[in-house]
């Protein structure tokens, strides 16, 4: 769950009612200038870490960064990346040479697009890239059938190398609003079978912006059965998470 519009405590409630094990909650990091962010970023987790305390689910802050630039520019430090155990980093409104300012020719835009993805994969904060080639609603949209196998295939072993998670978003549908809901399940699910088969592991997420979402992850379940993702390949995060506190 991301930011929307309910409130931290009626998110938790919900996946209380859902009967879920685990809800990761991200706080957003968007500002170039650390310390214009960083105190709200260490109050929104620490909020985050108060609420599992008061509830039966398993409360996890994450920490959603914006990549700034096609360099891959990330402004989030390695101090405050520390603050959570999971760090998405996404192509974002702001990021320079995509969705802003995107280059006239389209094989300039590509280059832009893997080179800041590949960036990012490579950075040692990044755990996962949060809803992979979102730019369906960037000024120079493209679908997924245009991105280049060669290029997915680079991206992928990068992933694969430094365990990079790619998230599969039950709100990724949205970014395509030109695309039928089945013409979008086509074209994407023969991306992400690119990182399937190449072992990149996954993280499912029902992107709720309101406390109703939480828990809805039925459009990720019709993608990984598309694109042949087995469960297997899905990290699972409570155990992920439960290790990490039995090691501190």
């Amino acid at each position: 769950a991301t930011g929307g519009r309910d409130g931290l405590a009626e998110v938790v409630r919900a996946a209380e009612a859902q009967g879920l094990e685990l809800a990761v909650i991200a706080a957003g990091q968007t500002v170039a200038n650390e310390s214009a962010t960083g105190d709200d970023l260490r109050d929104r987790v620490r909020e985050i870490v108060q609420a599992d305390g008061l509830s039966p689910v398993l409360v996890v802050p994450a920490i959603e960064t914006e990549i700034d630039d096609a360099r891959g520019t990330i402004a989030l430090s390695a101090a405050l990346g520390g603050l959570a155990p999971i760090v998405y980093a996404a192509l974002g409104g702001r990021t320079q040479g995509i969705a802003f300012d995107p280059p006239a020719s389209k094989q300039r835009y590509l280059s832009n697009i893997f080179e800041a993805l590949l960036s990012a994969v490579r950075n040692p904060i990044v755990t996962a890239l949060a809803r992979p080639f979102n730019i369906g609603q960037f000024p120079a949209p493209l679908p997924p059938s245009q991105m280049p196998r060669s290029a997915l295939t680079d991206l992928a072993a990068a992933m694969d190398e430094n365990g990079v998670a790619f998230e599969l978003s039950n709100r990724m549908h949205w970014w395509f609003p030109e695309l039928s809901v089945e013409e979008f399940i086509g074209e994407y699910a023969a991306l992400v079978s690119v990182f399937s088969e190449r072992n990149v592991k996954f993280v499912v997420s029902s992107a709720a912006r309101s406390a109703g979402a939480v828990g809805n992850l039925g459009f990720v379940l019709r993608l990984m059965e598309e694109a042949g993702v087995e469960r297997s390949q899905v990290i699972d995060l409570p155990r992920m998470i439960r290790s990490g506190r039995a090691g501190d």
